[in-house]
């Protein structure tokens, strides 16, 4: 068999593969096998293509004379920046991709997942699915639910070190990846920026005048939970049958760019050397559930971010200044049933 044979089928074969895994991807939850299949064959693809160039070199040169390659070249461009600022009908397409996995009835291997389970003892069981993007790192969370008009209802997760007040000093951009495992402090602290939408929005102001636990006044251990470090599901329930949001706020720490860095809001003490660590803000996910409306899951949605150190709780939809924030989850899909006699 020649050398150009073994090139060709190489490439055909790859071709086959990757366009299996792909379909599979895009219709089906994701899963850590499919991923390595996909990118290893993305590889060996990448490199049979590239020997395919070598061999068909003469050939590529009289086909790109003429006005032909301006045209291809063209549209080959226009495709990629459509993909890459997720523009019609690129941006359609992959929420559509996204839906399809939000309303399957497939359960996604939980050897794959962290499961954090929470109170079981509501009528209505809740499931949060989240799986991790590339800039998730050790992030603060917390989980809430509140009514059609806003108004807060009760919170069914949320990160010990927010929940207890034992944030440590001494953590820095350089070394935070590291820091919680030698598990050293210097001078306790509260960040009142890790989630500053969902400590306003539960409306407890401390003695210091914070929205945030201090050590002494910690919340209870039924929500707390400790740092999730992975893809994970969140098994918790409620006793609200009605319609009503749940919504998930995120950070996670000493992500700056250019936007919120060292030269930002310089009037801001907190976002520079107070209680807050400079980064960009939390984000916040939501998702409206109503238990009469025939589905079972749902996709939860971006909707905009909180303050940069934690002075309110509003909710900015503009994120256009976020940018590895963006990347720190992939997707969240949250499954809602009633609990009937007592059976999950």
């Amino acid at each position: 068999m020649t050398f150009r044979k073994i090139v060709s089928l190489s490439i055909a074969l790859s071709f086959v593969v990757l366009l299996i895994t792909g379909l599979l991807s895009y219709f089906t939850e994701y899963t850590r096998t499919v991923a390595t299949i996909h990118t290893v064959f993305g590889v060996l693809f990448s490199l049979a293509i590239l020997f395919h160039l070598k061999n068909n070199l003469r050939s590529l040169k009289v086909y790109s004379k003429g006005k032909m390659i301006v045209l291809i070249t063209l549209a080959v461009s226009l495709f990629l920046m459509g993909a890459y600022f997720q523009v019609q009908p690129f941006g359609a397409m992959m929420d559509y991709g996204a839906r399809l996995k939000a309303n399957s009835e497939q359960e996604v291997n939980l050897s794959e997942y962290e499961i954090i389970e929470m109170s079981a003892s509501g009528e209505v069981q809740l499931t949060l699915d989240l799986l991790r993007g590339e800039h998730y790192w050790h992030p603060q969370m917390a989980v809430w639910l509140e009514d059609m008009q806003g108004n807060y209802m009760e919170t069914l997760f949320v990160s010990k070190a927010t929940a207890r007040g034992l944030f440590f000093g001494g953590r820095s951009k350089e070394n935070f990846k590291s820091f919680d495992e030698k598990k050293q402090s210097s001078g306790d602290y509260r960040r009142v920026n890790a989630l500053p939408v969902w400590s306003h929005k539960k409306g407890k102001v401390y003695a210091d005048g914070m929205y945030v636990p201090p050590s002494n006044d910690p919340l209870p251990d039924a929500i707390a939970g400790a740092t999730i470090a992975d893809n994970f599901k969140l098994i918790s329930s409620t006793n609200h049958r009605s319609k009503f949001r749940l919504r998930i706020e995120i950070n996670v720490a000493f992500d700056d760019n250019e936007f919120y860095s060292e030269f930002d809001f310089p009037n801001d003490e907190v976002f520079h050397n107070g209680t807050g660590q400079l980064g960009q803000p939390s984000i916040v996910f939501e998702a409206e559930v109503d238990l009469n409306d025939g589905k079972k899951y749902y996709l939860m949605e971006l909707i905009g971010h909180g303050h940069q150190s934690g002075q309110n709780g509003k909710i900015n939809s503009d994120l256009s200044t976020l940018t590895t924030a963006k990347e720190i989850v992939e997707r969240i899909v949250v499954s809602a049933h009633a609990i009937e006699d007592g059976n999950m």
